[in-house]
């Protein structure tokens, strides 16, 4: 059975539960390979460092233009070449604002903690990028789609390298997220993320 039929049989509230037995998954990923690569607590702290500028030009400024560029690509580009089978559209059509924050709050630590934190920081930006870029399966069959994750994981890269910083592409990460997510709620658009 496809993907998008697989999707199409569950409800919203399963999807969800999918979605955050998943993130639930990375943070334990993230928790085991955090004791086995990082020395000792003060390096994996180190990962934790902010400056107000990274914060305001990688974290919030390149989340600005991103949510930006993907708008214009949904303007542009037909639907059937962005679409994600309705997956986000399940995730976020319905529930609270809170419960949306929340999920986007977790996605994008759990994410950011396990592909820049752990696997960037011990084995580079290409097994990293990559690795993110394939875990996001529903993508992989959409070029579209799937040149717009690679992109970003690229670019969460990139920020990572340039700023040292968990808390800037956390950031960034994040914002992308909800501000789509609440896009597609309130029905701005109809799939985004």
């Amino acid at each position: 059975m496809k993907q998008a039929e697989i999707i199409k049989h569950l409800s919203n509230k399963q999807l969800k539960q999918q979605v955050w037995l998943s993130q639930l998954l990375m943070i334990i990923i993230a928790i085991i390979l955090s004791i086995i690569f990082f020395d000792n607590w003060n390096v994996f702290l180190s990962l934790f460092q902010l400056t107000l500028s990274d914060f305001l030009i990688f974290g919030v400024g390149s989340a600005v233009v991103i949510v930006f560029l993907d708008i214009l690509m949904m303007r542009v580009f037909p639907k059937n070449w962005w679409d994600d089978g309705g997956i986000n559209q399940k995730l976020f059509q319905e529930g609270s604002y809170f419960e949306i924050i929340l999920l986007c709050v977790v996605v994008a630590i759990s994410e950011e903690w396990l592909f820049r934190g752990v696997i960037q920081t011990n084995f580079g930006i290409m097994i990293a990028s990559s690795i993110f870029a394939i875990i996001h399966v529903r993508y992989l069959s959409k070029l579209l789609l799937f040149t717009a994750v690679v992109a970003l994981s690229f670019w969460l890269g990139l920020v990572y390298h340039w700023t040292n910083s968990l808390p800037v592409v956390i950031m960034l990460h994040f914002l992308i997220n909800v501000t789509l997510a609440i896009m597609i709620r309130t029905g701005g658009i109809r799939d985004a993320t």
